[in-house]
């Protein structure tokens, strides 16, 4: 299974690099992780709109549309790791790889959303985006452990 994690946010930092190659060298051999920085739009001649429709613009460029695409966004569903890791083997059974996009911090357009087949929140709170990347890896590596029995997710 192929998962594709497409953020707008800036290059890592080596702090953030170090963090999602401890979660990626941990993933099951026939997880591949593959990671986009969408740069972020700052021009402050553009109102919010045109700053999201330019961001959505180059996300959608990244995305393969036979791949489920889901969008991180606080107005989403929440989902408990034990939903998250039954989604995530939903779509391994059924051969589908993932699309996860991790929004501005404007969020994203409403095109974005009309474009994902699903929108989820990990919280009512606030992540940082650098942080989220990281927790987005940490979840699936625990959505692995977890469909593999592992004692701690009993």
């Amino acid at each position: 299974m192929k998962c594709k994690v497409i953020s707008i946010s800036h290059k890592p930092s080596s702090w953030e690099k170090e963090a999602l190659q401890f979660y990626l060298k941990q993933l099951p051999k026939h997880i591949k992780i593959s990671s986009v920085d969408v740069k972020p739009n700052s021009s402050k001649s553009m109102d919010q709109s045109l700053i999201l429709d330019a961001e959505c613009n180059e996300v959608l460029r990244h995305i393969n549309k036979t791949e489920y695409t889901i969008l991180w966004d606080r107005l989403g569903k929440k989902i408990s790791s034990h939903g998250f890791a039954d989604l995530i083997q939903d779509k391994a059974d059924a051969g589908q790889d993932i699309n996860f996009i991790i929004g501005g911090a404007l969020g994203a357009s409403d095109h974005l959303f009309q474009s994902s087949q699903l929108v989820l929140s990990a919280s009512d709170l606030t992540f940082p985006h650098r942080l989220f990347k990281i927790f987005l890896i940490e979840q699936i590596y625990r959505a692995c452990a977890i469909k593999n029995n592992h004692p701690y997710h009993k």
